[in-house]
């Protein structure tokens, strides 16, 4: 089966609806680290300062490396933030934060309408969202001597890799990013060809 084909945002998007007099806002943002994330939050927050709720999910990665998360901000629980991602995840959207903002309008939507309206206003939003493809990466690290690390660079070269970064102090280690779907294939050639004397292992993801 074929690697799905992802997306993310290409800049910060901004859609509003009524629901029985209740106003809501759907923020989107590309972000890359959770840091970034809290930092639209907090804008958020002060920007809407006088609304009732700052509901929100963000997705960063895909598939193992995927990280995510979600609030309700005091609606009834599962009625905000899981709609919200669930129209991330079924846009295969990610490396997003959505925040929707409500203004209480005196009627009570109910369980059922605040899963319609959360994850309404969102699917509205994306509608006037620019995006671009995503193509999910591994970054893997090489550990070898100096007589080896041509090998590695020809692989890099082969496979349409990106070289991250190399040190020499005490041997070679050689980062590279490379595209995940081609990533086993890289590890077994480099393998193969180095008659096991080299290994790539995969490099944890910084938050």
């Amino acid at each position: 089966m074929s690697e799905p084909k992802w997306f993310q945002p290409a800049e910060s998007c901004q859609h509003s609806t009524k629901v029985k007099a209740s106003r809501f806002i759907a923020d989107i943002f590309p972000v890359k680290s959770e840091d970034e994330i809290q930092n639209y939050l907090k804008l958020i927050k002060k920007r809407e300062y006088n609304a009732n709720h700052h509901c929100f999910a963000w997705r960063l990665g895909v598939h193992d490396d995927e990280i995510w998360r979600i609030s309700d901000d005091g609606e009834p629980a599962g009625t905000a933030g899981k709609p919200i991602y669930l129209v991330l995840a079924g846009a295969n959207l990610t490396n997003v934060l959505v925040v929707v903002t409500r203004y209480f309008g005196g009627t009570k939507l109910g369980k059922g309408g605040l899963l319609r309206a959360y994850g309404g206003v969102v699917q509205e939003a994306l509608l006037l969202l620019k995006k671009k493809g995503f193509t999910p990466r591994i970054t893997l690290e090489c550990i070898c001597d100096f007589e080896h690390a041509n090998l590695v660079y020809r692989l890099i070269e082969t496979y349409e890799a990106q070289l991250r970064n190399q040190d020499y102090a005490g041997g070679v280690s050689i980062h590279l990013s490379i595209k995940k779907d081609r990533a086993d294939s890289f590890c077994w050639d480099l393998h193969e060809l180095s008659n096991g004397l080299i290994k790539a292992h995969p490099v944890p993801p910084k938050n």
